[in-house]
């Protein structure tokens, strides 16, 4: 079967997206769990953000292994790894027992995910060079809708007395569907040659450029806001604001939703008003409804899942604006970058957990609002280095 160009491009492009669907799937299931294992297996909030430490620390070592894989093997061979790593993975986690295979099972969860996103990122913006911000945006739709069904399966399975590994053994047949995809493509276009992108290699100062360590800050601070929200936002609500699980479950569906529905019209808007009057805009409206949901009163916490909605453009589009500012090093460029995400994945939820630890999880997750502040405070400083041209 010989497939013509068309037809392995949306191969390709189907295949990543249903690839960060399940990224946003297997990363979002720690949000919901994590108090269930808080309880069972009686850690601490310290414990509990060392586990998710793991996570973020494979993500951040495949993110510099992934990126030098890609350029040498391509971004499929580099989804096909991540999809059997990830399975092989949720296998495990639906058989755990013991506290201590938590640690290295979320490891290997977050070196699929570094996987995934480098290699669904750079196989978007390597076949649509035009209108990437679009299509990024398309993509992390379906991280979107990943995310948001992860806390509501959690919410009905938890809901209903079964354990949590029940979660796991539901999600490996539609997880498994993943590599077999990328096997499949690989099969059927055996003996197709691949061409890679060309890569500049004269610029040997390419990560002294203080642009690129801005965006780097930016997205550090930014997804440490996003993961600190959705790591802890369940617990927050169930132990300060005396929600059930399944109803805080459901709040962090609805966040996840909204960020679904905010990517998806942001794939429509952000390369007609610029990429960045949209971060800015978008960060500003997430302070205010962020700030407004930790005010006392329970009326004011269902404006915490509006956040969602104002976060949803950011990481792609920032992805889109490294992409147009450094269209010959999108390989180094990304894996700059996401290693810095996976920092800030890594920092965030460790910050606000640790803050938990010592002063009780009402002062401890409003902290993540330092984190969005910042990520405004880098967005003005860039957007007064760059040319008009460059920012629209």
């Amino acid at each position: 079967m010989i497939l013509k160009n068309k037809q392995t491009t949306l191969i390709v492009t189907i295949g990543a997206f249903y690839a960060f669907l399940i990224f946003g799937f297997a990363d979002n299931l720690k949000g919901p769990i994590l108090p269930v294992l808080l309880d069972e297996f009686s850690l601490s909030y310290a414990q509990g953000s060392n586990i998710l430490l793991m996570l973020y620390l494979g993500f951040m070592l495949s993110i510099l292994g992934s990126g030098f894989l890609a350029g040498k093997y391509g971004n499929r061979s580099i989804l096909l790894l991540a999809g059997l790593i990830i399975s092989a993975t949720v296998t495990g986690m639906s058989m755990v027992q013991d506290q201590l295979l938590l640690y290295p099972l979320y490891l290997l969860v977050g070196i699929a995910l570094g996987g995934i996103e480098i290699g669904a990122n750079g196989a978007i913006t390597d076949i649509y060079h035009e209108n990437s911000g679009k299509f990024l945006n398309l993509l992390a739709v379906f991280h979107g809708a990943g995310s948001m069904a992860a806390p509501w399966i959690v919410g009905i399975i938890l809901g209903k007395g079964m354990p949590w590994q029940t979660v796991y053994r539901g999600s490996i047949i539609p997880i498994i569907l993943f590599p077999l995809l990328f096997l499949f493509l690989k099969m059927i276009t055996k003996g197709e040659k691949i061409i890679q992108p060309k890569i500049d290699t004269s610029n040997k100062n390419l990560f002294r450029d203080i642009n690129i360590l801005l965006l780097a800050i930016l997205i550090f601070l930014y997804v440490a806001s996003e993961i600190s929200f959705s790591s802890w936002l369940v617990d927050y609500l169930y132990k300060a604001r005396s929600f059930s699980i399944k109803s805080a479950s459901i709040m962090l569906t609805v966040f996840w939703g909204l960020v679904m529905v905010g990517r998806l019209i942001a794939s429509f808007v952000v390369d007609r008003i610029g990429y960045m009057k949209s971060l800015i805009i978008s960060i500003s409206l997430a302070i205010i409804s962020f700030s407004g949901g930790i005010l006392p009163g329970k009326m004011f916490t269902y404006l915490l899942p509006l956040t969602g909605l104002f976060f949803a453009l950011i990481f792609p589009t920032v992805t889109a604006l490294a992409a147009g500012l450094f269209p010959d090093n999108k390989s180094k460029v990304f894996s700059f970058l996401f290693f810095f995400a996976g920092l800030g994945g890594l920092a965030g939820p460790w910050v606000v957990g640790y803050s938990a630890n010592w002063f009780g999880i009402v002062v401890g997750f409003p902290v993540l609002i330092l984190f969005m502040t910042g990520t405004l405070v880098v967005l003005f400083i860039l957007k007064a280095r760059l040319p008009r041209r460059q920012v629209e």
